[in-house]
């Protein structure tokens, strides 16, 4: 079965972070949170530039909370007694051709196998978010 490629859309100029975007060809549509009413497509609200949206891909990895982990989110974990902590930056292997657990990069960074058992995540926050809070 291929895999849903799901993306969380960075509105640079508006400095928002939207549920979902979808790529169409001269926009992107930008959508709100529909709290499961549409199947977790989002409710699109707006239209956006390519220029003005940053795509973060998901991972369907979920954290404690069932709060799918995407690119940017600030996390902390616990892999049997090594705890981390990091910003997930990227999937390394959209299509999985590779078999990388989705995490890969940061466990690896952290010295954790791909195969760790046992493993807990909690989103603390995204660095796009936390780089607006620190300016304030």
């Amino acid at each position: 079965m291929m895999r849903e490629i799901r993306f969380r859309v960075w509105h640079r100029k508006e400095r928002k972070m939207y549920y979902r975007g979808y790529q169409k060809f001269f926009h992107v549509l930008l959508c709100d949170d529909d709290r499961g009413t549409n199947e977790g497509k989002g409710i699109p609200v707006k239209r956006a530039s390519y220029a003005d949206c940053e795509f973060l891909e998901g991972t369907e990895i979920f954290d404690q909370q069932g709060r799918e982990i995407f690119e940017g989110d600030i996390v902390r974990g616990r892999a049997g007694e090594r705890v981390f902590e990091g910003v997930f930056e990227e999937v390394p292997d959209m299509f999985r051709s590779r078999r990388l657990h989705p995490l890969h990069h940061l466990l690896a960074g952290h010295g954790i196998s791909d195969q760790a058992e046992n493993l807990e995540i909690e989103i603390l926050g995204n660095r796009y978010e936390e780089e607006i809070r620190s300016r304030a």
